[in-house]
């Protein structure tokens, strides 16, 4: 081989060692923490509700794989996990629970993903939570515990400020000044949204701050913003309870004595029961869908955490203030 030839033999392979010194690059972190796919390093959060999938992603920002198992919609008191999902749970690095009973159809993978090492934050038992009335209580199961904290967003601005801490702990690419700031931010705006909705919420007079709802779900919005909950359709913590003939007749009978202009109804179940309820009660009752335990579609108003209270604020406002919010 003469030189010209040694010359292009020699280039063509340094060529070829720089080709597999970029490859290999590739597939490292690159300087701004960036990764390729078959090396990912990005942490995967698992959140059960809709709700809390939204409050999540608000938190991290880009800094974790959210993955949320409730769609928007779904009632969770009857949501079943997937195989696919129930596997997934058990490759996270971290999971976001309600707690207290809400997902009853995830206990057992909770249970299991827990036991494969895979660490659980449950949001609600640090929030203070209320207890249920005794039927409720009984219908919940283990707690005794209202989980439906997310209906006090004051509450969940302490939530926020939880979770975040419990996120840092148990995944350390998540203890950053940058998800600690967005957490922040995003903490004062749901303080902001609070504050507007309790201003909102003023304007409706003081004998008429009373609530009949579906189930019982509504408990911590009443404590939080002065109303009375004087009656639930169903008389539980759950959908998946059913009330006598003679728990309705009472009902109607509670209706008729405060004067009930409306019976809030979840969006995400059936409100046959609410409506038979209005029927029988005697009296012209509306019924209003809130948006109580999941996220509305997009378009709904609902569609993330912040625009569900305001929507459920907007809506019992019209509602018990003679049309005007």
């Amino acid at each position: 081989m003469d030189r010209a030839h040694r010359r292009i033999a020699i280039a063509i392979a340094i060529a070829f060692v720089a080709l597999g010194v970029l490859a290999l690059a590739a597939t490292a972190c690159s300087s701004d923490g960036s990764t390729s796919s078959s090396s990912s390093t990005t942490p995967t959060v698992i959140v059960t509700t809709s709700i809390l999938g939204d409050v999540v992603e608000n938190i991290v920002g880009d800094a974790a794989e959210v993955e949320v198992l409730m769609p928007a919609g779904v009632d969770p008191h009857e949501f079943e996990l997937s195989a696919a999902q129930a596997a997934a749970m058990q490759e996270a690095d971290v999971i976001v629970a309600n707690g207290l009973g809400l997902e009853a159809g995830m206990v057992d993978a909770l249970d299991a993903a827990e036991g494969a090492g895979v660490p659980v934050y449950e949001v609600a038992p640090p929030l203070d939570p209320l207890p249920l009335g005794d039927a409720a209580a009984e219908d919940q199961g283990r707690s005794g515990l209202d989980p439906h904290v997310f209906t006090d967003p004051r509450r969940m601005a302490d939530g926020v400020e939880d979770i975040t801490a419990a996120l840092g702990e148990e995944v350390p690419a998540l203890a950053t000044e940058t998800v600690r700031a967005r957490a922040d931010a995003y903490a004062a705006e749901v303080r902001g949204v609070d504050a507007g909705v309790e201003e909102e919420l003023a304007a409706i007079p003081e004998d008429q701050r009373v609530l009949i709802t579906n189930h019982e779900v509504f408990s911590y919005f009443a404590a939080r913003y002065g109303f009375e909950v004087v009656g639930t359709v169903i008389p539980s913590g759950t959908t998946l309870a059913e009330p006598s003939s003679q728990e309705l007749s009472d009902l109607a009978d509670t209706i008729r004595e405060y004067d009930v202009p409306a019976i809030f109804a979840d969006a995400s179940s059936p409100t046959e029961l609410a409506e038979a309820l209005a029927d029988e009660s005697g009296v012209e009752v509306e019924v209003v869908p809130l948006f109580s335990e999941s996220l509305g579609e997009p378009g709904s108003g609902a569609d993330t955490y912040l625009g569900m209270v305001q929507t459920n604020a907007d809506a019992i406002t019209a509602a018990l203030s003679g049309g005007s919010s």
